[in-house]
């Protein structure tokens, strides 16, 4: 009897969580532990100085945004903060057809659509440990005024809501200890794996 050369699907995994709750951190660890292949998403938004110490993006202008959206090149999108975010749905899809398992760090409104179109994903919500410990991250990125931080922190709580009310997740994460959140996760993307899954 002829083994099959032909590879079993890889795992597509969803890392979703509100701003300063550390899931670029997260992501980078898990990617480098796991052996993950890592999505970098694109947006609208303008290039800072502070991106080459967070999460990578591909900047485009909304012109080629917008016609990549039109031609469906997106597998999710969002609209945060009046700019936009995708998910490039290669080399996505290509990565999950060669068996690697597949690793987004994404905004709730695309994580619901990825939801959708690929329910046997793995959904992990990122929570903070407490409001107080949100705000202090927003504060200590350096990067927004009191003004845009107050915003954001809303937006932040917002974004709780729903996760929570979707039922989307898979599980939630408190990232009070970055390694230990990073192992906890690990342990999800395992199990995930192994036979019978989550």
């Amino acid at each position: 009897m002829m083994v099959s050369d032909v590879k079993s699907p890889g795992h597509l995994i969803v890392l979703v969580g509100p701003a300063g709750v550390g899931k670029s951190t997260i992501s980078r660890k898990l990617a480098e532990k796991m052996h993950l292949k890592y999505i970098v998403s694109a947006t609208t938004r303008k290039r800072t100085p502070k991106d080459a110490e967070g999460k990578i993006y591909e900047f485009l202008e909304p012109e080629a945004f917008f016609k990549k959206l039109e031609n469906g090149e997106f597998l999710e999108y969002a609209s945060v903060w009046d700019e936009y975010y995708g998910t490039p749905k290669h080399p996505t899809l290509d990565y999950l057809r060669a068996g690697e398992d597949v690793l987004l760090e994404i905004d709730v409104q695309g994580a619901l659509q990825v939801r959708f179109q690929y329910p046997d994903a793995l959904m992990i919500f990122v929570m903070p440990p407490d409001e107080q410990a949100l705000l202090q991250r927003l504060r200590e990125r350096g990067r927004d005024t009191e003004e845009s931080i107050q915003k954001r922190f809303r937006g932040a709580k917002r974004e709780i809501w729903m996760a929570k009310g979707s039922r989307a997740f898979d599980d939630m994460i408190f990232n009070d200890d970055i390694n230990r959140a990073v192992e906890e996760i690990s342990r999800l993307i395992r199990q995930k794996k192994s036979p019978g899954g989550i």
